[in-house]
């Protein structure tokens, strides 16, 4: 009996690496990356790590070959829908990067349209402005829009975004506008010629705001 306790830890572990197993493995990664950022094989990955993790610490108490798999996929299922979460919030948080070169953060490049958003739509709008930005990176893959938005999410100075694309700070400034635009555009979000506009509004608005704050 203890000689069968010691192995079932290592039967255990075998079952994540059986066909079986990772086929429903899949279908859930795929299931719940769909419409994400997140590519379902490194879902999938982290899902498996995490039920083996819980494995090794003894999570699973007692029960046969089916009460494991219910188990360990019902883990499996709530670490993907944990790492799509994180993922999306992640990427909502970056609508607050400040565009290189002003003082203006991409969230309010589109602001009177955004703000009227609820939080659900937001969310859909940013996987949208994504999609977006990875269709241009890999039309205009020279401009490396895709590598500016990943650094303004890593929070990146401007100069380190030029080092990165190997240009000048202006250069990187002027490609970062030429991303917003497009994406608004492309997103019917703003129109072309109302960007500019909404820059100088906003850059009044926050000039009338300094001046009220320093009056009090």
């Amino acid at each position: 009996m203890a000689l069968q306790l010691a192995l079932e830890p290592h039967l255990h572990e075998s079952r994540l690496i059986a066909s079986d197993f990772t086929q429903r493995l899949e279908r859930i990664a795929r299931k719940y990356t769909r419409g994400s950022t997140i590519v379902w094989e490194d879902a999938a990955q982290s899902a498996q790590m995490k039920v083996l993790q819980a494995v090794r610490s003894g999570k699973f108490r007692q029960g046969g070959a089916d009460e494991f798999d219910r188990w360990a996929l019902t883990v499996a299922r709530f670490e993907i829908i944990d790492l799509v979460r994180k993922e999306k919030h992640r990427h909502c948080a970056s609508l607050d990067a400040v565009i290189p070169g002003t003082d203006l953060a991409l969230s309010e490049t589109i602001a009177a349209e955004f703000d009227a958003l609820d939080s659900l739509e937001q969310t859909d709008l940013v996987l949208q402005a994504i999609a977006a930005i990875q269709e241009l990176d890999q039309r205009l893959p020279q401009r490396g829009y895709m590598t500016l938005w990943q650094g303004q999410v890593q929070g990146k100075t401007q100069t380190q975004l030029a080092i990165a694309l190997g240009v000048s700070q202006g250069e990187a400034s002027k490609r970062w506008k030429e991303m917003v635009s497009q994406v608004s555009e492309r997103l019917g979000i703003l129109r072309p010629e109302a960007i500019q506009q909404e820059h100088q509004a906003i850059g009044k608005r926050k000039g009338k705001q300094r001046r009220s704050t320093a009056q009090w």
